[in-house]
């Protein structure tokens, strides 16, 4: 009995795709090995840093009389802001904080200016500063400003002027 069934070659059918993914699985393999080799010499050429020392701010504490007059002067402006658009209850008071912040601490040299009111109740003597910045809170701080920025104003300027 005679059969008719041929056998194909071995590789009878078009060699270009395996030719193309030959070229990238090379590729591939070539871009990995430049990535290592990138990533392990990139710091053996770094250069290192200079360090630069911060130097500690000295206090130097003012003449009271003309940091008085200077801060009169920051609530007096914040007066005439408030008195051309009344509706701007809150950046009154988040000036008004600010700026008796900023006195106590250049009357003093306590850093005031970045302490929260607990840590201001808490960590200095200063009874009335904190309870004028607890004042201010509320106008500062609630969705609907509401407060009496004037009689917040003087006392701010009570607070200044009788600083001692």
């Amino acid at each position: 009995m005679e059969t008719t069934v041929k056998l194909r070659q071995l590789f009878d059918f078009s060699r270009i795709p395996i030719a193309i993914v030959a070229g990238l699985f090379v590729a591939l393999t070539v871009a990995l090995i430049l990535m290592v080799l990138y990533s392990l010499l990139k710091d053996v050429e770094k250069k290192e840093k200079p360090v630069v020392e911060k130097q500690e701010e000295v206090f130097v504490k003012e003449d009271l009389a003309k940091l008085k007059s200077r801060y009169m002067a920051a609530l007096a402006a914040i007066e005439t802001e408030f008195n051309k658009d009344p509706t701007k209850i809150r950046p009154a008071y988040e000036g008004m904080s600010k700026v008796v912040r900023e006195f106590v601490y250049k009357a003093t040299g306590t850093e005031v200016n970045k302490l929260t009111l607990s840590e201001i109740y808490k960590n200095t003597g200063y009874s009335d500063l904190a309870k004028l910045v607890g004042e201010y809170y509320r106008p500062e701080f609630d969705k609907i400003s509401e407060g009496d920025v004037r009689a917040s104003l003087e006392k701010s300027r009570r607070l200044v002027s009788e600083w001692n």
